[in-house]
């Protein structure tokens, strides 16, 4: 559908035949009107607006929700729907639990991480700077490349969490950047027997904020 100027602009010239003739009707000059219509109806005078909805015989009501549809329309442009695949610890690991979900994400940082996807975070250990409940952003990877910026994480395979990585000759350290001290780093050394294998899931480069995000 277009503006709603535009559909009020047919509707003149169908009962009226031209915008001269309708401004002649309710006692406005023509360029008034024309005014109105090109620029929109939300920024011209109720001295202006109300003639023509009362000629026209319009609910202003279906005028502002036609315009606030037109608005949600032009900012739905703005942004990227990237899938939202689950949970992911951001403290004591946890089963990543795939979700079946999208959510939309500004069209800039999608044209920057155009293979990214969304992880929700659930944890305080990097509180500092992901709050618990957030979506994180994940650019995927197989390295690590920039040593101690967020990154997530499998854990033996099937465990995953973020953390602040440093990558070591044998193996990585995990660092927390919590306000809490009891989060502390943790070193995975390939040369100790049993030690669980680190897997990069890529690294962390935007976070976002749910609406139903709470304190």
């Amino acid at each position: 559908m277009g503006r709603v100027e535009d559909e009020i602009r047919d509707m003149i010239n169908f009962q009226f035949g031209s915008v001269p003739r309708f401004a002649q009707e309710i006692g406005l000059p023509a360029q008034t009107v024309y005014s109105a219509l090109r620029k929109g109806l939300s920024g011209a005078s109720v001295a202006t607006v109300m003639p023509i909805v009362a000629k026209l015989g319009l609910d202003p009501v279906w005028i502002v929700k036609n315009q606030l549809r037109e608005r949600d329309e032009d900012e739905s442009k703005n942004f990227t729907y990237v899938p939202l695949y689950g949970s992911i610890a951001a403290g004591s690991p946890i089963e990543m639990i795939e979700v079946d979900d999208h959510h939309p994400i500004p069209n800039a940082v999608f044209n920057a991480y155009p293979r990214a996807f969304l992880l929700e975070v659930n944890g305080e250990s990097m509180n500092r700077v992901i709050p618990n409940g957030s979506y994180v952003l994940v650019d995927p990877c197989v390295d690590v490349d920039r040593d101690m910026e967020p990154y997530a994480v499998c854990v033996n395979g099937y465990d995953a969490t973020i953390k602040r990585v440093r990558k070591l000759e044998n193996g990585f350290e995990l660092v927390p950047d919590s306000i809490d001290p009891t989060f502390r780093p943790k070193i995975y050394d390939y040369g100790v027997e049993g030690t669980d294998e680190i897997t990069i899931i890529g690294r962390v480069v935007w976070y976002c904020i749910p609406f139903d995000w709470s304190f």
